[in-house]
């Protein structure tokens, strides 16, 4: 991850977005990504990862901290998946 200023953050209410499964975002965990196709809950489209979780329940917190990934580091996200892949499979990358 990159250094993230809260001027990078964005949050959100975990009820503000919905997953293609139909569930919210409290299904993400820290460090997860959320790809989005159209502007969502004030994030727009793109690769988001989920930051940190706070709220008033430390069990269930309302609010995900969200920044947006860039190009570089998706293309570097997919890259080392692949590789991870090949040495798994014995594939070609």
């Amino acid at each position: 991850m990159t250094d993230t200023t809260p001027a990078d953050l964005v949050t959100v209410h975990y009820a503000d977005v919905e997953l293609d499964n139909g569930e919210n975002i409290r299904a993400l965990a820290v460090g997860e990504y959320l790809e989005l196709t159209e502007p969502t809950a004030g994030m727009a489209p793109g690769t988001w990862q989920v930051v940190a979780w706070h709220g008033d329940d430390p069990v269930f917190p309302d609010e995900a901290a969200m920044r947006r990934v860039s190009t570089a580091e998706v293309l570097e996200l997919r890259r080392a998946a692949s590789e991870k892949l090949a040495a798994i499979t014995g594939g070609p990358r």
